[in-house]
This record gives C-alpha cells, sequence and structure tokens, in this order.
C-alpha cells in the first residue's frame, strides 16, 4: 500500500506542476512549489510514515530495518526515476521498481525479526 499511495501522490502532484505550468506561465514560481511539496510528500515522507504504520496494525514492533531499507530504496529508484515522471504526461514508475519495492519490502518484514 506504501508504494501505491507514494506513486499515486508522484503522479497527481506532477500532473498538477504540468497542468498549472500550462495554464500560468506568467508565475512560474507556481509549479516549482508543487515540485517542492510532490517531492517532499511522495519521497521523503509518506514512505517511512506508511510502512511504520502498516507494521503497528499488524501488531510488529521494532521493524527498524524495514523502514530504513524500504524509505532508502524507494528514495533511490524513485528518485533515479523522476524525471520521467516529471515531464512525461501519462508516465508512471518502472513496473519493476514498484515489483521490487514490494518484494524488498516483504523479505525485510519478516527478516527485521532476526536483529531485535
Amino acid at each position: 500500500m506504501a508504494v501505491l499511495a507514494c506513486h499515486l501522490i508522484l503522479s497527481a502532484g506532477y500532473a498538477a506542476a504540468r497542468a498549472k505550468s500550462r495554464a500560468n506561465s506568467d508565475d512560474s514560481w507556481i509549479p516549482d512549489e508543487i515540485h517542492l511539496v510532490t517531492f517532499v510528500l511522495g519521497i521523503l515522507l509518506v514512505m517511512p510514515l506508511l510502512l511504520w504504520a502498516g507494521m503497528r496494525i499488524l501488531r510488529e514492533r521494532d521493524n527498524y530495518l524495514l523502514i530504513i531499507v524500504g524509505s532508502l530504496l524507494w528514495l533511490l529508484g524513485a528518485g533515479y526515476n523522476l524525471n520521467h515522471l516529471k515531464y512525461t504526461p501519462g508516465a508512471h514508475l518502472p513496473v519493476p521498481l514498484l515489483a521490487g519495492m514490494v518484494a524488498v519490502g516483504a523479505l525485510l518484514a519478516p527478516a527485521s525479526r532476526l536483529f531485535r
């Protein structure tokens, strides 16, 4: 769910920034503000928060390895492919990245218990 939520935030945010830049060519700072908010929410804040909340809902504790590694991998993977989302209308992050994030999360969740 965290990968889906972050992907939707990034896609919707950059689509809104593209639409604002086309509509308001004289207010050039508006798309930059939307880009910044989208980046901070979609890459830096929401992923660790949702990973932590998901583990708390499942009554798991001490899953810091999952939260740290999952967030860093999302930062690197989504950050690397961010230009594709920014400038291409209707673009999505690559499916192998999304599937890889889900697989890494599924593997790290039980592995986190080993480091307690």
